[in-house]
């Protein structure tokens, strides 16, 4: 819960700093790069998670209200979405070392994302691609990747299918052809001045994380398999050059 609080009051470049330091400390070997950082794994998944807000300021004055277990700012916008996904991923990394990629400016458009498309050379060599960036308690969302196996894989550790409109990993799965989704970090209202945080959904997540990552090892490689280009039978990445 510290910690949480902790990620909700810090300016993005101070976290961005402090997370290249941490991945360090991990002897992960992060690449810190305009719009992104960057540190390979040695189990095959990559988690993501966007250290941008849509707030200009950071949090001022949050408060734990125990009843409910709701996390709010007393005057104003939270920054849940994202820092819940930067909190998930610290504690897996407590267990485990995946590749991960944290990114800027996902607010006005997949910024990060796509620059570390252009950056990187090689391409992750993982299984599948976990965002956390989803509102709610269980929504898993799969954008464009049509992989059904991969769809019913990730739903039998408790996630429903819900829709969405983008996040990082719409473009990272189709550019680098790996079935990819992004789950419920329990944050709500996101954008607004109303957002919370219920941290026992967090947590639930944190945990079905956990199981995925556990039994990584019987888990197939996973192929992004482009709703569209099924439907339309349309020429590779042509949605993107309109």
């Amino acid at each position: 819960m510290d910690e949480l609080i902790y990620l909700l009051g810090l300016p993005k470049e101070e976290l961005k700093m402090q997370l290249y330091y941490y991945l360090q400390s991990k002897q992960m070997n992060p690449l810190y790069e305009d719009g992104f950082i960057y540190s390979k794994g040695d189990i095959p998944v990559l988690l993501v998670a966007h250290m941008d807000t849509v707030f200009e300021e950071t949090t001022k004055k949050i408060i734990y209200d125990q009843k409910d277990d709701k996390i709010y700012n007393f005057y104003g916008g939270l920054g849940g979405d994202d820092r819940c996904g930067i909190y998930a991923i610290i504690q897996l990394l407590e267990k485990y070392r995946p590749h991960v990629l944290f990114t800027d400016d996902e607010e006005i458009g997949c910024v990060g994302a796509e620059k570390a498309i252009k950056k990187l050379k090689n391409i992750p060599n993982v299984k599948y691609i976990i965002e956390f960036d989803r509102k709610g308690k269980d929504d898993c969302v799969f954008y464009d990747c049509d992989n059904k196996d991969f769809m019913e894989y990730i739903e039998s550790f408790g996630f429903k299918t819900n829709y969405g409109t983008y996040s990082d990993v719409l473009v990272l799965g189709v550019d680098w052809d790996i079935a990819s989704v992004n789950l419920s970090i329990g944050y709500y209202n996101e954008h607004t001045m109303r957002e919370y945080i219920i941290f026992s959904q967090l947590l639930n997540t944190i945990n079905r994380a956990d199981k995925m990552l556990n039994s990584l090892e019987k888990a197939p490689y996973f192929d992004y398999q482009d709703y569209y280009k099924k439907v339309y039978k349309l020429a590779p990445n042509s949605w993107r050059e309109k």
